[in-house]
């Protein structure tokens, strides 16, 4: 298994990117090697292993996971958005048609960085325990 991480967002707001690059960053200093795009520039999840996805609700969210319905079937997926509970009801299916994690909720308007960093630490930590090519700090 690869320690190489996408982090892919969609965003309507520049918060969700901006949640996505938090994340990124967290996850590279925890000794990952990570990739931040948006969710259109995502074409193939070949040597990725594991993907973070930002703001599953979206259009192109739903269309990234149809393109590689089986590849997110077969990879640890992790769903974040911007937002406030409850979970929109698509993410939640998102969540269980694709087996995934999560999904967190990272605040309104002003998302909480905070937060973001410390899920990212926890997200290098369970890459650590579910990999053993991952490495964390």
């Amino acid at each position: 298994m690869t320690d190489r991480v996408l982090v892919a967002y969609t965003s309507k707001a520049a918060a969700t990117d901006e949640i996505a690059q938090i994340i990124g960053m967290e996850l590279a200093s925890c000794g990952l090697r990570v990739t931040v795009l948006p969710i259109a520039a995502a074409e193939s999840l070949h040597g990725f292993g594991a993907v973070i996805m930002g703001d599953a609700a979206a259009r192109d969210a739903s269309r990234f996971v149809r393109k590689h319905r089986a590849d997110l079937k077969s990879t640890p997926v992790w769903l974040f958005h911007r937002g406030r509970p409850p979970v929109p009801p698509d993410v939640t299916r998102m969540v269980r048609r694709l087996g995934a994690n999560g999904p967190v909720s990272f605040g309104g308007a002003a998302p909480d960085w905070d937060r973001a960093q410390a899920w990212a630490r926890y997200l290098a930590d369970q890459l650590t325990v579910l990999h053993r090519g991952f490495v964390s700090n």
